[in-house]
Parts: C-alpha cells; sequence; structure tokens
C-alpha cells in the first residue's frame, strides 16, 4: 500500500510540474507583463502572457526563449528554473520642448514596424517575419483637414518566409508566397487617452490600474517615471475568453481566436491626457485556433493549427506639417524609403537573425 501511495504522489506531482504557469512581471513595480510574447530557440513563437502575466510552460528543449514586450528590455532566459521572470521597463530619452505654430496643425509620424506570423501543427511550422516603414497624417483640431485620412500606410517593407513542412526546410523573400500582412490591418489607435481618476490619489511614481471583464481583466493601465501605457484584452468581455468570426466560417476558414491585445506606450507627460503626440510604441498580439478545413489542409493536418501573431509599430520621426503640405506629401507617396530602427526596438534573435541572413543569401544568388 506504501508503494502505491508513493505512486499516486509521484503522478500528482508531475502533473502538477506538466501544467505549472509561468509568470512575467515588471522588475520594477512587480505588476503582471500582459501579452508578452514568447519566442523558442528556433525562432518560433510558442504563446503569449495572459492579463495576468502568467503563460503555459515550454519544453524544456525549447530553450532559450526570448521574451517580448513594447516598453520593456528583451528578456533571454537560459534556463527553465524560475517561476517568475521580471522584465525591466525601457529607458527613453528626454523629450525636447516643441512649440507648434497654429497653422500647421497636421501630424505626420513615422513608423518603424516588426511583425511575426506562424502557423503551427503538431508536426509543421510556417513562419513569417517581416518589417515595415510606414507613415501618418493625423489632424491635430476639427478644421485640420487636408484631403487624406489618418489610416497608417506602408511605404516599404521587406519579408522572409520560412517553411518547415512534410520533411522539407525552405526560406524565400517572394512576396506571392507570403500570407497576407497584418500590418496593413492593424495601425496605431489615434484617439486620446484620460488617465483614471485614481492615478491622482496615488503619490507612487509606479501607478496600477485595472478593470475587469466577464472572462478576464479587460484593462491594464501603468504610469512610471517616464512612460504611460495601457494594454486592452478585446475578448475580455467574450464568453469563455474566445469567439469565432462568422464570416471566416462561410468560406472555410473557421477561426477561434482565445488571445487578441493590444498596447499603447507613451512618454509620460503630467496633463493627464494623452494624444498621438506622445505615442512611442504599440503593438497587437493574436492567438487562434484555425479549425477550418482550409487552414488545416494547408498543413495536411487532422486537428486544429495554432496561428499567433505580433505586429509592433515604433516612432521613428514625427513632424507637424500645414494642410497645404500634408496635402502635397500625402499625394506624393515617397518611394525607395531606408528603414530606420530606433535605438529602443530590441535586437532580432539569433534564429531570426539566420532566418534574414539565409533568405538575403538565397535571393542574391538567384539573382
Amino acid at each position: 500500500m506504501k508503494r502505491v501511495y508513493i505512486l499516486i504522489l509521484g503522478l500528482l506531482l508531475f502533473c502538477a510540474s506538466a501544467d505549472a504557469q509561468k509568470r512575467v512581471v515588471d522588475a520594477v513595480s512587480q505588476s503582471p507583463v500582459a501579452a508578452a510574447s514568447i519566442f523558442d530557440a528556433t525562432g518560433n513563437m510558442v504563446g503569449f502572457t495572459w492579463s495576468d502575466g502568467e503563460f503555459s510552460e515550454v519544453p524544456e528543449s525549447a530553450y532559450p526563449v526570448t521574451i517580448r514586450c513594447i516598453g520593456y528590455e528583451q528578456l533571454v532566459i537560459e534556463r527553465p528554473e524560475d517561476k517568475t521572470w521580471e522584465m525591466t521597463p525601457i529607458s527613453y530619452e528626454m523629450e525636447e520642448v516643441v512649440i507648434i505654430p497654429v497653422k500647421r496643425n497636421i501630424l505626420k509620424q513615422t513608423f518603424y514596424g516588426r511583425e511575426y506570423f506562424s502557423m503551427s501543427s503538431e508536426t509543421d511550422t510556417v513562419t513569417f517575419f517581416n518589417e515595415h516603414m510606414a507613415e501618418r497624417f493625423v489632424p491635430t483640431s476639427k478644421d485640420a483637414k487636408f484631403g487624406g485620412d489618418s489610416d497608417l500606410r506602408l511605404l516599404e517593407s521587406r519579408q522572409y518566409a520560412h517553411f518547415q513542412l512534410f520533411g522539407q526546410d525552405s526560406i524565400t523573400t517572394d512576396p506571392e508566397s507570403m500570407f497576407p500582412s497584418m500590418a496593413t490591418i492593424f495601425g496605431p489607435i489615434d484617439e486620446k487617452v484620460v488617465i483614471p481618476e485614481s492615478f491622482k490619489e496615488q503619490e507612487s511614481t509606479n501607478k496600477l490600474y485595472e478593470e475587469s471583464g466577464k472572462s478576464g481583466t479587460s484593462l491594464i493601465i501603468k504610469q512610471n517615471g517616464q512612460t504611460f501605457s495601457y494594454s486592452v484584452d478585446a475578448l475580455a468581455d467574450t464568453k469563455e475568453h474566445k469567439i469565432s468570426p462568422w464570416a471566416l466560417k462561410l468560406i472555410g476558414f473557421t477561426m477561434e481566436i482565445n488571445q487578441a491585445y493590444i498596447t499603447q506606450v507613451y512618454r509620460v507627460n503630467d496633463k493627464g491626457v494623452y494624444l498621438p503626440k506622445d505615442l512611442l510604441e504599440s503593438s497587437l498580439v493574436i492567438q487562434a485556433d484555425g479549425r477550418g478545413k482550409y487552414l488545416r489542409k494547408a498543413l495536411k493536418s487532422d486537428k486544429p493549427i495554432i496561428i499567433r501573431c505580433l505586429v509592433e509599430w515604433y516612432i521613428v520621426d514625427r513632424d507637424y506639417l500645414s494642410k497645404e503640405e500634408a496635402k502635397d506629401e500625402y499625394k506624393n507617396k515617397p518611394t525607395n524609403v531606408k528603414f530606420v530602427i530606433p535605438s529602443t526596438v530590441p535586437p532580432l534573435n539569433e534564429a531570426t537573425k539566420r532566418l534574414v541572413e539565409r533568405a538575403n543569401a538565397e535571393a542574391k544568388t538567384k539573382n
């Protein structure tokens, strides 16, 4: 009987270990870091943190893992020893005070973007990594109309795809082989954000505000000495924290989305209101189970495939234009735009570097 108890205890400990949760927190405030992305040693996205900073354990073979989240320095974990991992907030340079002439009421912002997209089954994986330069024109007053819209538009892109399918391993930069870019759909939000009333009462430099939804924390707002950020869980008010768009079902691309976060980081100010001009970084993360027949067919899988997407935007430059200048620049879209990567953008992990180097080398050989 004693041996039976020992066996049962061993099984319970094994199960508890298998389901163990890791947690990612802010190194300064110890508050949870939501929507952080986790990459394994091969460069594949293997998950995102939830609003409580937790994510399911990844196998030991996946280490070292890289954790990314806008507003924080990239974190590399060599071994799965600790249960709680701390991310350090990025230190931003002080901004010069800019006096804006009344007639220059169109804010032009230039962005550098990174996009990671993957589809994986139990045996196969397709990974896309894209870089973009983009711009948008944001009116700063009601009468600032210039004949264009404020949507983000892509100026230049570099695209890479890695196919690990059916025992084959290939890389390409051919646009025809790419999955439609999420960067054309998601851009930084340009609505103003007002600080919570509770922030006015908190004397600490590090402030935290949360709102709860039906199935999770719907809103997380943080402020430290340098940045103000908010993260919205788009599924917090849905049943069981998931949604399946009916339009995709109609065309055989049934997809059950179970994570969708939008995060924006602003340079902190003392006005209590944050506008597009204060924006530093923005991101979107999505995770879904692809159940549609065409999605499963692409990877020849009988089971749902896992789809993950991360889009990051970083401010490169901004300028204030008159209506006439904005109209002219909007009409004459620039070409051959050079890539400018801000100093706050984390370096690529080694696996993604190898993907880019290999793809560029193969592209040169073909040319």
